[in-house]
């Protein structure tokens, strides 16, 4: 094997990443669904659900969304007519971002139900068809109230892209930190880059050792052998700098680029219990301190 095409076989085992991006991921919600949220919920008060709606306007997709949801909840729990919607409140605790809270009355002639809604998090995406026509797909989390004669005790709900040391770690594997933030095709291209790497690096060992044993073997055709050892040699300390560089890139781009968006749901409510000294002129009391966090 010529140098020449050793180093044509290194640009095109590092040509598929040049065009690797993570713009786009969609939300870890909607790729894994509600339910791995639902089980991540502290009481049964409320539920989670995502509901899609599409059309050619953004915000016009928006306001069918709550429409669509109220249809959803009014069918779940087979009440009859239509709902009223309200917004409640704009909030933001300066961790969350800002949350948009629904009040939906269900009034009929035999009863009136109140379900609370609020809207965790939105994702939307343009899509073109072939005639086109571009249509935008547009995705909401909402946790709901399970109850509509109850106020649901929601969780905290963090929007967020990062993943703590997590991805790095298991970055070590090209790729699998990537997979693991929700970033797919990046993912992807590391993990077939490092077996393209390592099947590489084996291929030229193999064929360096092979030419090495005809220089035994075949004393007369050392030089010609020796020749081709070393091409081999050549490709393979190749392959073993790309390989290495494509895990070094892979560990510092999992540390440092956000993965797709995901939700971190806590308990509201926390109950925390530290002991206290207190200070007399009868002395020294111990005793506990309760402290409630909303």
């Amino acid at each position: 094997m010529s140098r020449a095409g050793i180093l044509v076989c290194a640009l095109i085992f590092l040509m598929p990443f040049s065009a690797v991006g993570s713009s786009g991921s969609k939300p870890q919600w909607l790729s894994k669904g509600e339910e791995v949220l639902n089980h991540q919920r502290s009481n049964s008060t409320y539920y989670f659900k995502v509901i899609k709606t599409y059309g050619s306007d953004l915000q016009q997709t928006k306001n069918k969304c709550t429409n669509a949801l109220a249809d959803y909840i009014g069918k779940r729990n087979q009440i009859s007519g239509e709902a009223v919607t309200e917004l409640e409140s704009n909030s933001s605790d300066g961790t969350r971002r800002e949350q948009e809270n629904f009040r939906m009355t269900f009034k009929n002639d035999f009863s009136t139900n109140v379900f609370h809604a609020a809207l965790v998090d939105d994702y939307w995406e343009t899509v073109n068809h072939s005639d086109g026509r571009q249509e935008i797909l547009y995705y909401a989390l909402f946790a709901v109230s399970e109850k509509g004669d109850s106020t649901p005790n929601f969780d905290r709900f963090e929007v967020t892209r990062s993943y703590g040391a997590t991805p790095a770690i298991m970055s070590i594997i090209p790729g699998a930190g990537q997979l693991y933030k929700g970033q797919k095709l990046k993912g992807f291209c590391m993990l077939g880059g490092a077996v393209l790497g390592a099947g590489a690096i084996i291929l030229c060992e193999n064929r360096r050792s092979y030419y090495q044993t005809r220089i035994i073997e075949q004393p007369k055709f050392a030089r010609d052998y020796s020749q081709k050892s070393n091409d081999w040699e050549t490709g393979r300390n190749v392959a073993i700098g790309a390989t290495a560089a494509l895990v070094i890139w892979s560990v510092i781009d999992a540390a440092t680029t956000p993965g797709a968006t995901r939700i971190k749901v806590t308990p509201s409510t926390t109950l925390g219990i530290s002991p206290t000294a207190f200070f007399t002129t009868e002395g020294t009391h111990l005793g506990a301190t309760f402290t409630i966090s909303l």
